[in-house]
């Protein structure tokens, strides 16, 4: 039983304050996600990263599903049928595909927090993470278009959405895998760098933007579900405005979170705020474990500080650890 009558104006006409909000979050969203692309883009001399990539991918998924939407709906075409049940097709499947490109960043950083020492395909937690989240969110999106509402009321408007049994396990899914991503990326921000004062101030505003963005980011994703529920079957003009705003929004909340706790001035060899690695700072001589711990905790922080343009680096194997005298 929907919440909204069957017979509210909402659902059968398409409104002008509507169609005035949809366009201006399009005007806002595209030169805005445009900047954050430019923004995160590898300065000239650094080198690219699959954290750095993943990144701006998810800003290109956001900035292509806008598009496309804002073209669909304000687009006045005649409106028939299939036209209307192609509408729902491609808004499932390029949402879900922004969601999931954002997906994939967070077990990235997950991964490169961890200071891996083995290849992503070599790591057991990276593989479970990858196949335990995307196989059952490529289920439930499946089963989603199966099973999708789309037809053409008498006043042309096409009605959209997604039945309950569908939208519980994706916003289960979503939810689940965004908190466990997050908590496997401040676990060992809790445990570096604390004494009897606590975290780095730095480190403290990471684990702050993170926690809070990932808050922020599940309370989008649980409303735009949500507003589903509330009709039997919503406004495609509506559906398409609640999720062209979670798309901008989820854009911006992954810009902040990603915004460097170093200035540029920290960094050396000419590298990018983000991308502070293990090379360097280690030689190739013998070594103490305490020195070699004092080095790890510092890249550590510098890398923590600096992602997602940190990259991946392995202790080389040649090095020996002297026991300490």
């Amino acid at each position: 039983m929907a919440i909204i009558p069957d017979d509210s104006p909402v659902r059968l006409h398409f409104l002008l304050p509507g169609d005035i909000v949809s366009i201006l979050i399009s005007l806002i969203a595209l030169p805005a996600i445009a900047i954050f692309i430019v923004a995160r883009w590898p300065k000239e001399g650094t080198r690219w990263t699959v954290a750095t990539f993943l990144c701006l991918l998810c800003y290109a998924t956001d900035m292509i599903f806008i598009t496309t939407v804002t073209m669909l709906v304000h687009t006045r075409a005649t409106l028939t049928p299939e036209l209307c049940d192609s509408m729902m097709i491609i808004c499932v499947i390029l949402h879900n595909i922004a969601k999931a490109t954002e997906l994939a960043f967070l077990i990235e950083r997950a991964y490169i927090i961890t200071w891996p020492v083995k290849s992503r395909h070599e790591t057991p937690e990276y593989i479970l993470s990858t196949v335990g989240i995307f196989v059952p969110y490529v289920t439930v999106t499946a089963v989603a278009i199966a099973y999708r509402i789309a037809y053409v009321l008498d006043t042309e408007v096409c009605i959209i959405g997604m039945r309950r049994l569908t939208l519980m396990p994706m916003l289960a899914v979503e939810t689940a895998a965004q908190l466990y991503l997050t908590l496997r990326f401040l676990q060992p921000l809790l445990r570096v760098h604390q004494d009897g004062s606590g975290l780095l101030s730095p480190l403290r505003k990471v684990v702050i933007r993170t926690s809070i963005g990932c808050a922020i980011t599940m309370l989008l994703d649980v409303a735009v579900k949500v507003s589903l529920t509330l009709f039997n079957g919503e406004p495609s003009w509506l559906c398409y405005l609640t999720c062209k705003a979670e798309a901008f929004l989820a854009a911006s909340i992954l810009f902040w979170i990603t915004k460097p706790a170093l200035p540029n001035e920290g960094m050396t060899n000419g590298e990018q705020e983000l991308g502070v690695g293990f090379e360097g700072s280690v030689s190739d001589s013998v070594i103490t474990s305490s020195e070699l711990a004092e080095t790890c905790r510092q890249n550590f922080v510098k890398r923590v500080l600096s992602f997602p343009n940190a990259y991946e680096t392995k202790i080389p194997r040649t090095h020996s650890v002297a026991p300490k005298s």
